[in-house]
């Protein structure tokens, strides 16, 4: 079965987008840091599939809840328009954060203690979830960015949803667990002016991906 190019972009267009909002330092960022210097690589997986679970739940929530209220001409091209502005947003700040060599990526954490039978990998994975309810810019973008990307994908069924799902997804579990393997290995392959870099160009392909979202569902 030949896959509609569409897809494809959207797959890569989600997963690009996924590594903008991982790139940022923040609390699942410093959640990852912490619990592999406690427990090692196995924290980060725990941790990511623990995330993967609350994104899951909130698509799932749009799907047979929210999303027949998005189906609304006037709705999606606000949806859209939004989604593009934030979209415009975060690449406005990645970029400008960039160049002024604001962004900085810390890898310094507690030193690798024993464990206590209270973080076992349940908890660890429960984090991993929790963190995810505790951050209202979680809810922002799914309201926006994650609503256009939505709206855009479920056009294509379920299959289209489940592209966008794994593309946006997969780009927490190759950041987090890259992470989490050169912490555990007592290493840093990436220094700071190679993350500046990355940083730079996630935010000119936000630039790109803005400009399109408004184009697209303003046009329809």
């Amino acid at each position: 079965m030949r896959i509609p190019l569409e897809l494809i972009q959207i797959f890569f267009s989600a997963m690009i987008v996924g590594f903008s909002g991982a790139l940022v330092p923040g609390p699942m960022f410093t959640l990852v840091v912490t619990r592999v210097a406690q427990k090692g690589f196995r924290a980060s997986l725990l941790i990511v599939l623990g995330h993967a679970v609350a994104e899951l739940a909130i698509l799932v929530i749009f799907l047979f809840g929210l999303i027949n209220y998005l189906k609304n001409e006037i709705v999606i091209k606000i949806i859209g328009i939004l989604g593009g502005a934030g979209l415009l947003y975060l690449a406005y700040d990645m970029i400008s954060s960039s160049i002024k060599n604001k962004i900085k990526i810390d890898f310094d954490a507690s030193p690798r203690e024993k464990i206590s039978n209270g973080k076992n990998n349940a908890f660890i994975l429960a984090q991993g979830f929790l963190i995810n309810l505790v951050n209202p810019y979680w809810y922002i973008w799914w309201v926006t960015v994650g609503a256009a990307f939505l709206i855009k994908s479920s056009s294509f069924g379920y299959m289209g949803t489940f592209i966008f799902y794994t593309g946006h997804i997969s780009s927490d579990f190759i950041w987090y667990l890259f992470i989490g393997f050169i912490l555990s290995r007592g290493k840093r392959i990436i220094n700071q002016k190679a993350y500046r870099i990355l940083f730079l160009i996630c935010g000119l392909f936000l630039v790109y991906l803005g400009i399109k979202f408004i184009i697209d569902f303003t046009m329809r």
